[in-house]
């Protein structure tokens, strides 16, 4: 799990890709560079709200020398997840609106922290409610390819893509990302928001020690080191290539585990054999 955390901690900054950075400059400067890719964000962005698309955001602070944790490769950028996101926000108790929850498999699916974990949905576990739910919570009515991230309690960061054409709600444990922009690629966003170092800034954001939880406001503040967009499918390519190393890894340890186990157990036998 380390390793895997410090794969994720070098890919948003930038350190898997130093070696491709020298072979591709013509892909991270001029128009490739991420703040030109940031400003084309934000005008599509701008257009939408105009278009009444979606709403105006309250306007985010200036980010300062201070803020920022890392220095970043040539190339990148600073931005707000809420200047590059259309809507962030959060769902509801089915409580607090008289709304019951139902049998497995009826009526709409209620997606709650315990099936956002890292980089998956999970539903292992599923809760349903009734369908009048998405008339008074239209807000937190998820989409193809929404971002979830849990935003209360010992779960806090973890964060998956929904990946499901499925009608489905969210409760106020979880916050929705919606980025509809194609100049970014979500699973860069993923690696980003699993990263050792966005969680551990999480944590220190949380408010409510009896009951950890971010507003949406520490959400929309979030950092992101924006690359530009050939250098995020670099990184997701560097980072599928070590994960499937790692699982290779940890299939190896678990056998020799086992089959350590299984030469214990011999000897044991054969021991005991012997002394009767």
């Amino acid at each position: 799990n380390k390793l895997r955390q410090a794969v994720l901690q070098e890919a948003i900054e930038g350190k898997l890709t130093a070696e491709w950075r020298k072979q591709n400059h013509n892909l991270i400067n001029g128009d490739n560079h991420a703040s030109k890719l940031l400003e084309k964000i934000k005008a599509e962005k701008e257009r939408l709200i105009k278009e009444g698309k979606i709403k105006k955001d309250n306007p985010l602070a200036p980010i300062t020398d201070a803020e920022k944790p890392f220095e970043l490769p040539e190339g990148w950028v600073w931005c707000r997840l809420g200047e590059i996101a259309n809507l962030i926000t959060k769902g509801s108790s089915p409580n607090w609106q008289g709304i019951r929850y139902i049998e497995r498999g009826a009526g709409i699916r209620f997606i709650t922290s315990k099936n956002v974990a890292a980089h998956k949905i999970d539903l292992t576990d599923e809760s349903f409610v009734e369908e009048r739910f998405n008339q008074i919570e239209p807000r937190s009515i998820l989409q193809y390819g929404d971002i979830l991230t849990n935003i209360v309690g010992a779960s806090i960061g973890r964060t998956a893509l929904y990946a499901l054409n499925d009608i489905a709600n969210i409760n106020q444990a979880v916050c929705l990302i919606r980025i509809t922009t194609t100049l970014l690629d979500k699973t860069f966003l993923l690696h980003w928001m699993n990263s050792p170092w966005l969680i551990a800034k999480m944590h220190e954001d949380e408010f409510a020690p009896g009951r950890a939880n971010l507003s949406m406001s520490n959400v929309a503040n979030f950092l992101l080191p924006l690359s530009p967009l050939a250098e995020q499918r670099a990184i997701i390519d560097c980072v599928d290539t070590l994960m499937v190393m790692i699982d290779e890894l940890e299939k190896q340890v678990s056998e020799r585990k086992d089959q350590a186990e299984m030469l214990m157990q011999s000897v044991l036998r054969e021991a005991f054999a012997g002394n009767k």
